[in-house]
């Protein structure tokens, strides 16, 4: 019994120092048992934001239904200074996007865009952070998605907007490296 608890354990760190990925929690935050969802109804300054998002996952999904359902989006405090959004999830399951009001005070419409869509793209879609990039012959990095923790700035989001969608729903970046003139694997 203890040599096989032992060569599990083994097994357990080797595969954790050899790259190979353990399981990971959703880049969400979880709230711990006794918190309650602050809100229940979406602030109407996010109203048009969500009706956009759900259009395009209905293009995209090809799901005519497709709707962010019970997940209200706020201003508040997202409770890390460093966190302009945050997708909130309760223990009894339901979620919440807080955006702090005076970074989008500030933010331009594109940015504001790309932030939400990121933080629907954790509560809604159940999405990950994903911080790959892409170096272009002209040596200009890019984020290959949406869901990069560092949000896909304004200018690159307008550029691309299209294909960053495209990877939002699908996570298929095929539109966005060809879009970059770069290969795509097959």
């Amino acid at each position: 019994m203890t040599k096989n608890i032992l060569s599990l354990f083994v097994i357990v760190f080797a595969l954790s120092g050899c790259g190979i990925p353990l399981p990971l929690q959703k880049d969400l935050v979880v709230k711990d048992i006794n918190a309650v969802r602050q809100f229940t109804t979406t602030n109407s300054v996010f109203n048009s934001y969500v009706a956009a998002f759900e259009q395009y996952g209905k293009v995209h999904t090809g799901d005519g239904r497709f709707s962010v359902g019970d997940i209200p989006i706020n201003f508040g405090d997202t409770e890390n200074e460093n966190f302009q959004g945050v997708c909130f999830e309760y223990p009894d399951g339901t979620k919440e996007v807080i955006i702090r009001e005076s970074w989008w005070n500030g933010a331009s419409e594109e940015y504001r865009e790309s932030l939400l869509f990121h933080e629907l793209g954790h509560c809604r879609l159940d999405r990950d952070h994903i911080d790959d990039a892409v170096m272009t012959s002209s040596n200009r990095s890019y984020k290959i998605s949406l869901m990069s923790s560092i949000i896909v700035g304004p200018g690159d989001y307008s550029q691309y907007k299209s294909e960053y969608l495209t990877e939002l729903f699908s996570q298929n970046t095929d539109e966005l490296l060809l879009s970059l003139g770069l290969a795509v694997s097959q």
